[in-house]
């Protein structure tokens, strides 16, 4: 499976089922948001590893914060398969002395308690943090979350352009942050939702149940 066919399984999943624990009518605004982001191995949560996770706060206001919350490296405890060097360039090498997953595993989790997480396929990210936790049986809940990719096909992005890059030079948003680092991408997610986010405010959808239900909307 390539890297379009796995992202395109991810996207099909739509938005994560897990329960939000406010009003289904809470304006965006004032949503507690966290934007995340996860390196890896490769595209299989069954069987890769997470090598680094970063999170940045999305503040009242749409507001993204100017400095990530948590900016890990983790030591995957296997090889790193030189394609997946490629992308994001962190090899054993760079890694060794980073914490383990279980030893990460308390900053993660309490980075992403009591918010809505927001992500470029981050149900992929999901999938990954989830098994990561099962396979050390650590106890993870996995949070409410809104897919940029998923929200940009709703809005009418186009499905077979949905790189991260593609769609922020699509509308207009400049970049920050290095691409493929979990700090950068996640700044970028956080970037796009922002931009996501008003247009639904604009539609009438500016609340958490309006953007739940935009993921569920025909996409072209």
């Amino acid at each position: 499976m390539n890297f379009v066919e796995s992202m395109a399984r991810y996207l099909r999943r739509g938005v994560s089922h897990a329960v939000w624990s406010g009003a289904v009518h809470t304006p965006l605004e004032r949503l507690p948001m966290v934007a995340i982001d996860c390196e890896t191995t490769g595209l299989d949560p069954r069987r890769d590893r997470i090598v680094s996770f970063a999170a940045i706060r999305i503040e009242p206001g749409l507001r993204v914060s100017p400095q990530p919350e948590l900016d890990l490296l983790i030591d995957p405890g296997i090889d790193i398969p030189s394609r997946a060097v490629a992308i994001h360039g962190l090899d054993s090498r760079q890694l060794a002395g980073a914490p383990s997953f279980a030893d990460a595993f308390a900053r993660i989790a309490a980075s992403v308690t009591d918010a809505v997480v927001v992500g470029h396929h981050v149900t992929f990210d999901l999938a990954i943090l989830g098994r990561e936790a099962a396979r050390r049986r650590l106890p993870w809940r996995e949070p409410p979350s809104f897919d940029t990719a998923n929200l940009a096909a709703a809005l009418g992005h186009p499905t077979d352009h949905l790189d991260l890059d593609v769609v922020l030079a699509h509308l207009g948003i400049e970049p920050k942050g290095q691409r493929h680092s979990a700090a950068g991408d996640a700044r970028r997610a956080a970037d796009l939702f922002v931009v996501l986010a008003h247009r639904l405010i604009g539609q009438g959808r500016g609340t958490f149940g309006g953007a739940i239900a935009a993921h569920r909307s025909p996409r072209r």
